[in-house]
């Protein structure tokens, strides 16, 4: 069962949103598309991975979690979590693609591609062990005593993988349905859907939010308006009560929802009457009061100067 199917990081959200309106000439900009660039990968191998989960058969006694945040001694992230009568199993998913050697003397993981550039990681394994001794040290927090065991996996079959044996499995993605089917039952069991509520009761996702002070960016180089979410180049201009694109000419009167979503993850969740304005270049008060009552909760503040809280 599914208790927390997958859905994109809001990280990775805000990482696209950011790469949309950075200005084309800003120095941080082709760092930033590297960020998204390396988020979507690690996203479409998660996604996969919960693909492949939802083949299980081996019991009904079963449930998964994609990307869970808790904190212990501090915040850990945890690709995908499946929790059975008798174990809890962290999946630690790498989406990478060459030749990959796991070494372990010292635990590092070299990636090669065919042009012969050779880039040095961190071993997955001392990441999945940290976390694996922390979730461990959760349940004890809450006294409870859970079997955590943990597995690599490369979801596809754009990696060779060379690895020397370590604690944990090395799988590939197709190879993981069969693995956990084949897991050996023991005579204690564990109350899975209370482990499961208590992970989701504690879920607390980093968002990072506003990215422009994570990355030290400023304000100023965050173009502003209504993008088209059709041809996603054209600027939206309100007419006639909707949004219409300069360029295809799509219509939409919704289309100002995406744009604070942006403003949110990027500059400031609260927004003020006035900021919305620039920001979505509409110069009628009346008309951006409406739009941020019904899509913002309103926070405290004067009449004219009141703060609208974005829900991201």
């Amino acid at each position: 069962m599914f208790i927390k199917p997958y859905e994109e990081a809001k990280m990775t959200l805000g990482l696209r949103a950011l790469v949309r309106r950075l200005i084309p000439n800003h120095p941080s900009l082709d760092q930033m598309k590297r960020e998204l660039l390396q988020a979507e990968a690690g996203e479409y191998g998660e996604k996969f991975i919960m693909k492949q989960l939802e083949k299980l058969t081996f019991t009904k006694n079963f449930q998964v979690l994609h990307n869970i945040t808790f904190q212990h001694s501090y915040s850990l992230q945890l690709d995908v979590v499946v929790i059975t009568q008798y174990e809890v199993i962290i999946i630690e998913s790498k989406n990478i693609r060459g030749e990959v050697e796991l070494k372990n003397r010292p635990r590092q993981m070299i990636r090669t591609l065919e042009t012969g550039e050779q880039r040095v990681f961190h071993h997955p394994e001392v990441q999945l062990e940290e976390y694996v001794y922390n979730l461990k040290g959760f349940f004890k927090q809450h006294h409870t005593e859970v079997p955590v065991n943990g597995i690599i996996v490369f979801p596809f079959n754009n990696a060779r993988i060379n690895y020397e044996d370590g604690l944990f499995p090395v799988l590939m993605g197709r190879e993981l349905t069969s693995f956990l089917q084949q897991r050996p039952m023991k005579p204690k069991t564990i109350d899975y859907q209370y482990i499961s509520a208590l992970l989701v009761q504690h879920n607390k996702p980093y968002e990072g939010f506003p990215l422009s002070r994570y990355f030290g960016i400023e304000v100023d180089a965050i173009q502003t308006g209504v993008i088209c979410p059709k041809c996603e180049c054209g600027q939206m201009h309100w007419v006639k009560m909707k949004w219409t694109c300069s360029s295809c000419h799509y219509s939409s009167k919704k289309a100002h929802l995406s744009a604070l979503q942006d403003y949110g993850m990027l500059i400031n969740k609260k927004i003020t009457n006035a900021q919305a304005q620039h920001f979505l270049q509409l110069n009628n008060r009346h008309t951006i009061k409406r739009m941020l009552m019904a899509s913002c909760y309103r926070d405290s503040g004067l009449k004219r100067s009141r703060d609208y809280q974005i829900f991201l």
